[in-house]
């Protein structure tokens, strides 16, 4: 398994919303799901976005770098972050060539919880 595919697989989260006939979440539930992330969409999805407007890519042409439907590209450069999944985020940025890193460190003592942190370079 190559490291980008062990990112992957360490991230995977199963993409609810690419089931056929699921209604589309509320505004108010996106918000809320967003907010309770351990791995910030917002961030990664952000990231999508400064890769694509940097490229100079149009939505037909990201879609097909990404493996993804030129629909959703526009949903992702419109905001619609709640409707990805952080790994399908980690697969697209894969794919636009970025470096993603997950590292985890471990506290000496049980008991204290920890935290999630992503910085962008």
């Amino acid at each position: 398994m190559s490291p980008a595919q062990a990112v992957v697989a360490a991230l995977t989260v199963h993409d609810t919303n690419s089931m056929p006939n699921r209604p589309r979440t509320s505004p108010s539930k996106a918000a809320a799901s967003l907010k309770r992330d351990a791995i910030s969409r917002t961030l990664l999805a952000r990231a999508v976005q400064s890769r694509l407007k940097a490229f100079g890519l149009t939505q037909t042409r990201a879609a097909k770098i990404v493996d993804d439907a030129a629909t959703q590209m526009s949903r992702l450069m419109n905001g619609h972050f709640a409707e990805f999944s952080a790994d399908r985020l980690v697969r697209m940025l894969l794919r636009l060539g970025s470096n993603v890193t997950v590292t985890i460190k471990h506290s000496a003592c049980l008991g204290r919880r920890g935290r999630a942190r992503i910085r962008t370079a």
